[in-house]
């Protein structure tokens, strides 16, 4: 069922995906699915804890064997490529930061521990690494709605490149703010 109320998503946008489609392309009736979803809600969180896992294991498979300025450097890549190829999705995932389900926030803890270690093999502390890994978050994020709209047209490598160099910047000098210390 999430399989294809994400191929109704990367055809048709997030807003195609209902129940009556999901229920059309899966051949039953749609009162079959509430045995599986509570809701169009529980649906959308089904999906988004899909594509969590997803990115999360190309964020892990990016930083294994790195750390600091190159796995930080492989993490943004591999947003970028993912946020590319799979805007719907990554949209999907932008559009519920919000929601309290446990099963999003256990997925998005799994999508944040590679990001998290490799900042902090920067040398920041805990409270440090949270706030670098929101500043970071946003960065990759912003970019990549930005880019979907098309604002950086013809330089977007160069936005791109810039950020990920400022981050790698500030994080290399070790004076990153905020922390215990």
């Amino acid at each position: 069922m999430v399989t294809a109320a994400l191929q109704i998503a990367e055809a048709d946008g997030l807003s195609g995906v209902t129940l009556g489609r999901v229920a059309r392309k899966l051949g039953c009736h749609v009162t079959s699915l509430y045995t599986h979803v509570d809701s169009i809600d529980d649906l959308h969180v089904r999906m988004a804890v899909v594509v969590q896992s997803e990115l999360a294991q190309l964020l892990w498979r990016a930083a294994l064997g790195a750390e600091r300025e190159g796995a930080l450097r492989r993490l943004a890549v591999v947003y970028r490529d993912f946020g590319e190829s799979s805007p719907v999705r990554s949209r999907l995932l932008f559009a519920l930061t919000t929601t309290k389900d446990p099963r999003f926030r256990t997925g998005g803890q799994y999508l944040a521990e590679p990001i998290r270690a490799t900042l902090g093999s920067f040398g920041l502390d805990d409270e440090q690494v949270r706030h670098a890994h929101r500043a970071f978050g946003s960065a990759m994020r912003g970019f990549l709605l930005a880019q979907a709209e098309g604002q950086y047209s013809d330089d977007a490598d160069d936005t791109f490149e810039a950020i990920v160099s400022l981050f790698t910047a500030a994080l290399t000098a070790g004076n990153w703010p905020g922390g215990s210390g």
